[in-house]
Formats: structure tokens, sequence, C-alpha cells
């Protein structure tokens, strides 16, 4: 039932340092938000059921508030392990196991859900039926909904080029670049919810061209880093991105290097209300599987 993202997500929850000698079984009727035995702490509109209101950014964020457990602070939400209650973290299992299965008890999806469960302590995770969900996942903060509309940014399909395309030598510089003008940047991708709308933009920060007559051969790659789209051959020109062979490609399939490349994306993101998101530890890399070059590179025959 657990999958890998979840079996990653506990070993993060082993780190948080708590011990609990013995987990009471979890049950329909007392699993809730934070349950009986822990104190919710947080900022709440009157009324509120206590539900964690978002907080930090990034995977595993954690909502504003806190539970507190055997004298231990935890949060009260998790985006990896869900809710907490009675000193276990449920989340929804995803997909549901048929029905047939034992954890179920002969329950349905009628009368509940199967729920997956981590628990501060010994106890080793497993799956549970609960009839609801022990409380509500937060709104998403800003910086989550920023990745969220970067989901939406779709990098068109480009035209590399290298020159000379057919008679590259060994030692002379190959000029590498493509068509900057539909895909560098800036592109913007938008989600829109009832309070406020966030804009995510991306614009070229790196290129990268990977070529596969790094050292040794071997077919070992070579990274070529370069901090634009590349200038188009012009004779007498120099290049702004290029890369100089030491030696031919006469040992390589099809008597040609192989040539792919990667794109490193500087990210920024807005809201409507005109409040920047900090994205300045992000960059946004799409690694391009086509289209794919492949140079011939000879070697000059000096005659005496």
């Amino acid at each position: 039932m657990l999958n890998s993202a979840w079996r990653a997500a506990l070993c993060v929850l082993t780190g948080i340092g708590l011990t609990v000698a013995a987990v009471p079984a979890a049950s329909a009727d007392d699993v809730t938000e934070c349950a009986d035995h822990t104190i919710c702490t947080g900022v709440h509109d009157p009324g509120s059921t206590g539900a964690p209101t978002g907080g930090g950014s990034g995977g595993g964020d954690s909502g504003s508030d806190t539970c507190a457990w055997n004298g231990e602070q935890v949060p009260c939400w998790r985006d990896d392990l869900g809710w907490f209650s009675e000193g276990c973290y449920y989340r929804l299992a995803d997909p549901q196991p048929l029905e047939s299965e034992d954890v179920w008890d002969g329950k349905t999806a009628k009368d509940g859900a199967i729920y997956d469960r981590a628990c501060l302590g010994n106890e080793a995770p497993g799956s549970v039926f609960l009839a609801k969900a022990p409380g509500s996942p937060p709104p998403k903060t800003p910086r989550r909904r920023a990745f969220d509309a970067l989901g939406k940014i779709k990098i068109g399909l480009r035209t590399l080029h290298v020159a000379p395309s057919t008679d590259a030598v060994v030692g002379s510089p190959v000029w590498l670049w493509f068509d900057p003008a539909d895909f560098t940047g800036p592109l913007s991708g938008q989600v829109k919810a009832p309070d406020y709308d966030v804009t995510t933009t991306v614009t070229l920060k790196q290129v990268i061209w990977h070529l596969d007559d790094g050292p040794a051969g071997g077919n070992r790659t070579r990274d070529v880093v370069c901090e634009d789209a590349g200038t188009p051959f012009t004779p007498g020109g120099t290049p702004s991105c290029s890369h100089t062979f030491t030696a031919t490609s006469a040992q390589m399939a099809d008597h040609a290097f192989t040539v792919r490349v990667s794109l490193l994306w500087r990210v920024t993101a807005r809201t409507s209300t005109n409040v920047d998101i900090d994205m300045a530890d992000f960059t946004w890399r799409t690694d391009l599987a086509d289209p794919v070059l492949r140079i011939p590179v000879n070697e000059v025959q000096v005659l005496n």
C-alpha cells in the first residue's frame, strides 16, 4: 500500500525525535484532528475548527498550527504525511485498495476510506479504515501555488544548430546555438483561486549542451555550459557558445558525436495582489530528449 514517496516521508518522520511507548489502535470513532490528548495552537477565525492554515514552502510544508504530544510540538498537518491525531499522521491512501482486501474489514467506500498511517514511535507504518478524515488540508501557500503555475508552462519545440554540421574537424571550434524566439522566455503559467491568482514566470538562465566526447572516450558525456542561446554562425564571427573536439568521431556510432540539450530557467512568481513570492532558491531544469543532433568530426591530414 505504501508508495515510495510515502516511505521517504517516513524517514523524515523518524527524525522528529519523539518516542511513544504505545499508540492506541485507530478506529473510526477516536481519530479526529489533533484528537483528545493533543493541543492545537495557532490563530483561527472565530468559529473555525482549528484546521491548520498553511505555512512553509516546498515539499513537506507544515501548517502554521502545531500540536502538542508527550510534551513535544509537532505540525498538526504535513503535506507529506497528512493530519496528526493521537501520536500518528494519517493520509488518504491513493490509490484506494480493493474492497476485497483485509484492511477494509468488511467495510466499503460508502462507509469511509483507507488512510496510510505513520506514528511517532517504533510502530510500523500501515493502513487503517476511517469513517471520516481527521481534518481538512490547509489552504495552499503562495509558493505551492507558484509551483502549480509552473507546471502549466509548456516549452515548445525548438531547432538546434551547429556549424560546421558536416565537416567539423578536430581542434576547430564548433558553433552551438538554437532559435530562441519562442522559448527562451519570459514564459508564464497561471493558477486562479477565489482569493488571489498566482503567475509564475521563467526566463532562460543557462543552456547545457551534452556531448558524448567525454574524457577517455567510452561515450562519457561532456557538458558545455553556455549563458545564452548562442549566436548564429557568421563567417569570421565569434561564437558565444562553442565546443572544440579533441578527437575524431570515427569510433562512435554512425561515426558521429551525439548532442543533447538541457535548459536551466530562472523562476519568479507574483500574486494578483502584487506580492512577490520568493523563488530565489529554485532553478527549473528541462531536459530535451528531442531533437538530438549528430556531429561527424574528422581529423585534418597535413601533407608535407
